[in-house]
């Protein structure tokens, strides 16, 4: 057990120290001579102190000591500590659409729950879930979630979590097991990493690959290019569809590519006369930035939206392939281009028509800020601060003092002085 506010203990014991020395000092009136002279001595009693070698009236000493030492040790605020060595662990379990082998994934979750005394595992997709030690059979048997998991989603119900771990261990560990699909990293990742202040073992599993055989552009892309950076992570096999990328108005052989069965994309990335805040909406990837609008001339199925509600893609079929429009004019400076959820949102604007878009690693320079420096597991002192369990120690200490304080008035009524 220790004290939240040791200095009320140590002013309570000084307390109880003094009442103890005050109870060795006896009071007591002197003996009585009969004297000739006494009539001219004034009449009122005379006490005499004087140091004794024990102390008088040991019941009252006793319930007085014992008042201020319950009140100071109410006061101080006293918890149970945790058994010295103990070691709590989370895990995060990735159930999101980006695992791809999800059996796998639950067997190392499982493997890190069985190795820890204290453990409590968390999965997640677009939002998080507690499990109990008995839940693996149900987890195994429920189908995961078909969208983009969010860590920050994970993170912070770890750091809700770790307020109860951190009453039965000294530290905690944090491991998460995930494929860290770049589209899991949302604008809220950095301020959730940074609410938990130990190291986060990463456990990465296997990416989901795409259903397809994958695509390509017919022509690559300058990494100078607007688009150029988010086409820089899309890996093709042999075999893989094409996609062709037209600036400006379509021609007759644009058409023909399509009608062979491949997508034609007319994006036309010039920086836009006019610029607005705009909120932009393909699948499940958002984002708010400085965008202009181009009128779409093309009819058909919508793929992306602005905020308003308006098109701001379609794609029409055409023969065996498709024709695809986009209505986005980008800023002529400016560093869009390399956030990923814009890299998202470009590579499924030019993904081919009728196939998913495929989930990319996060890079290593995002996988290594996730995990931290070091290799410490965080302080279950870190959870406690400001959240500490109320604990009813304090308050049966609380009431023995009130007992004792009433003794003692009873007692002191009642108390006959000794006789001298």
């Amino acid at each position: 057990m220790t004290f939240l506010a040791p200095w009320a203990m140590a002013i309570a014991g000084l307390a109880a120290a003094g009442v103890v020395a005050l109870h060795l000092v006896a009071r007591q009136r002197p003996a009585a001579y009969l004297l000739p002279t006494a009539r001219f001595i004034p009449d009122q009693r005379t006490i005499v102190s004087r140091v004794a070698t024990r102390p008088r009236d040991l019941l009252l000493l006793a319930l007085r000591v014992s008042l201020l030492l319950f009140a100071g040790a109410a006061f101080a605020r006293p918890v149970l500590s945790p058994t010295r060595g103990t070691v709590a662990r989370i895990v995060l379990l990735d159930r999101s659409r980006s695992v791809a082998n999800a059996a796998d994934a639950l067997a190392r979750a499982h493997a890190l729950f069985e190795g820890s005394a204290v453990a409590t595992v968390i999965a997640f997709d677009t939002s998080a879930t507690v499990l109990t030690g008995d839940a693996w059979d149900s987890l195994a048997a429920a189908r995961r979630g078909e969208s983009h998991g969010s860590l920050a989603a994970a993170l912070v119900a770890a750091r809700r979590v770790s307020a109860s771990l951190a009453q039965r261990a000294d530290s905690i560990q944090l491991h998460l097991v995930s494929a860290l699909a770049a589209a899991e990293f949302d604008d809220a990742i950095d301020s959730a990493r940074s609410a938990w202040p130990g190291f986060v073992h990463v456990d990465r599993v296997a990416l989901r690959p795409d259903s397809s055989s994958g695509w390509r552009l017919d022509r690559a892309l300058a990494v100078s290019d607007q688009l150029g950076p988010a086409m820089a992570s899309v890996r093709s096999a042999s075999g893989a569809r094409v996609t062709r990328l037209v600036r400006g108005a379509p021609t007759g052989s644009d058409s023909a590519f399509a009608r062979a069965g491949a997508t034609v994309v007319r994006w036309d990335t010039s920086a836009a006369q006019r610029v607005a805040t705009e909120g932009l909406a393909v699948g499940d990837d958002v984002i708010v930035a400085a965008l202009g609008r181009r009128v779409l001339g093309l009819t058909g199925r919508v793929v992306a939206r602005w905020a308003d509600g308006t098109r701001a893609a379609v794609e029409q079929t055409v023969g065996e392939g498709c024709m695809r429009e986009v209505g986005i004019m980008l800023p002529a400076a400016g560093d869009l281009a390399l956030h990923p959820p814009f890299q998202r949102i470009a590579r499924a604007l030019l993904t081919p028509c009728g196939i998913a878009t495929t989930d990319v690693v996060a890079d290593s320079g995002v996988m290594a800020r996730l995990a931290g420096t070091g290799r410490s597991a965080a302080p279950a002192s870190a959870f406690r601060n400001g959240g500490d369990q109320p604990t009813p120690l304090a308050r049966w200490l609380l009431a023995a003092a009130i007992v004792c304080a009433i003794a003692e008035l009873i007692v002191r009524a009642r108390h006959v002085p000794e006789p001298t």
